[in-house]
Formats: C-alpha cells, structure tokens, sequence
C-alpha cells in the first residue's frame, strides 16, 4: 500500500522550497515525490536539478514541461505518469500545500486498517488548514433538489470525527486510489485551472467512496480568497457549466443555463456589469460548445480594466 506524491509547481520556487522540506521531514516517507514543473521561468529547474542530486528516503521524479498547461494540464501529465509506477495511492497537491510531518503516516495507518475495504475506496482526504483556521471549502458535497444544485461545504464540527464521507475534494493533500483513476481516468487537461479537481472528483464519487480523514492535516498557503473579475473569473465559470453539464440531472442542468441566460440578457439591457456579463456570457457558451484550453481573449493575466 504504497503512497506516491505528485505536486505541479509554477514560478513559486520559495513555496516550493518549503513543501518539499516538509515531505523531507514525514515520519514515514513516500514511495516517490513526483514534481511536475509547469514551464516555470524563475530559477525552479535549476533548483530541481539540485534538489534530485540529494539522496533521501523516497525516489524523486521530474516532469519539466515545454509550455504552461495551466494546473490542469499540470496534474494530467502527473497522474498520467503515475499510473504506470508501482504506488497504489497517490497524494495530490499544489506547491502550497504543506502536510503536517506525520500526515502520510496517518494516511499509511488509515489504509492498514481498512485494508479490507480499500477495493471501496476511490480517495482519501486530510483537513485543509488555511491561516490557522479549518477551510472547509476544499470538502464538500454536490447533491441536486428538484430543479437546484446544491454545493454544500463539510461544516467545520464535521472534522471532530475521524472520517466522514465526501463526493468532492480539491487537489490540497488528496490521496487517490490509482486502480480507480485506471477506470476513471485522470484530470481533464482542457480545464486549464479550477474546477479539475471538483470534476474529478465527482467522476471518482461514482466507483468509489471519497473518506475525509481529519487527522491528515494539509496547510495551504494561500491567504484570503480575492473576489475580483480577473482571467480566472472565465475558467471558473467556464469549468463549472461543463461539470454541471457532466454530472448533474438533466433537469437541474436547465434550470441553472434559464438563470444564466436570464440574467445575461437583463443586464445586457439596462447595461449594468458589462464586462463581467461579457465574460460570463462566452464561458457560458464555450462550455455548451465545449470550446477549452486557453482562450483567446481570456489568457493568463488579462484584467477587467473596465
């Protein structure tokens, strides 16, 4: 039972830095950290090279890619790669996050004893800590009622328990199984960032159960969430159609594009958030027409100057 690592790391050398230290320093090592170098283009290679020469207790595997692929694509190459080595679970996350030094012995632990049960399992997760206090949005589950989706993150006294069940995690110290990413399948490159973990997961939910363990404790680097209309506003919108499209009722998928639409074109008429409601409209359509990857307009760094 075996647990590999595979981390997509972009232009953030100094996180990067910081989370291997933290792999280093586990009381029980990994079969292998797999670092997946998303085209970085600060000193993130050369500090790679240097980080491989080093001997430790795990085998260190480098994917250097020739262009950005986004997160997505990041994690596509990485999981792709680990179906063909030998760890039966693989731990996913970006450059940072940061386990807790005996979160893969609690990880190892929780597999030994549901050893019987694992052929049930599609993934396990650890709780996601972020400026000392639980994040609850990296946990939730996605149910439908009537004509509604319901997104419903863990409430936080959930991560009392030992474990609960989930049917969606986020790609912050999630272990999955790699016998149901063979069925499944990996990350959806063509998202290019967000979402990818969410549709994975529910594409996961389906052959499996998702197990949240609170006792792996993830730390996540990332401040506080800014609501800004950005480039990333596009893929988030774009993403969430098309898993909305994939795995929810056929019904709840109608009613949710009717809303869309419907506040499309009343704020196109009195003219109110027009380029927020630009971009909503394209990711919207784009999804419908299942145009991804990066888009033309919307590329990395493009701000709403409006």
């Amino acid at each position: 039972m075996d647990i590999g690592v595979v981390i997509v790391t972009y232009n953030r050398i100094e996180k990067l830095m910081e989370t291997l230290n933290q792999f280093s320093r586990q009381t029980k090592s990994p079969l292998y950290v797999m670092i997946v170098n998303n085209a970085s283009t600060d000193q993130t290679e050369a500090y790679l090279e240097s980080w491989q020469r080093e001997k430790e207790n795990f085998d260190k595997i480098i994917l250097n890619l020739s262009e950005n692929t986004g997160g997505s694509g990041g994690f596509y190459e990485g999981l792709k790669k680990s179906l063909s080595l030998s760890a039966e679970w693989v731990w996913v996350s970006d450059d940072d996050a940061m386990p807790e030094v005996d979160a893969l012995e609690t990880a190892y632990c929780y597999l030994e004893k549901e050893k019987e049960h694992l052929d049930e399992i599609s993934a396990i997760c650890g709780q996601v800590i972020n400026d000392g206090e639980i994040d609850t949005n990296h946990r939730k589950n996605y149910t439908s009622r009537g004509i509604r989706i319901l997104e419903q993150p863990v409430p936080e006294e959930k991560y009392a328990k030992e474990e609960f069940e989930i049917n969606a995690f986020s790609y912050v110290g999630t272990i999955i199984s790699r016998d149901k990413m063979k069925k499944v399948g990996v990350t959806l490159k063509e998202y290019f960032i967000w979402w990818d973990d969410t549709e994975h997961s529910l594409r996961l939910s389906k052959v499996g159960r998702i197990i949240c363990v609170p006792g792996i404790r993830i730390h996540h680097d990332v401040g506080r969430n800014n609501f800004e209309v950005s480039w990333k506003t596009y893929y988030g919108f774009r993403n969430m159609a098309d898993m909305y499209r994939r795995h929810m009722p056929r019904r709840c998928f109608a009613y949710f594009s009717l809303r869309v639409i419907g506040k499309v074109i009343l704020f196109s008429i009195v003219r109110k958030n027009v380029v927020e409601i630009t971009l909503l409209r394209k990711a919207f359509f784009d999804a419908i027409k299942g145009e991804f990857g990066i888009d033309p307009i919307y590329k990395p760094g493009w701000k709403n100057n409006a």
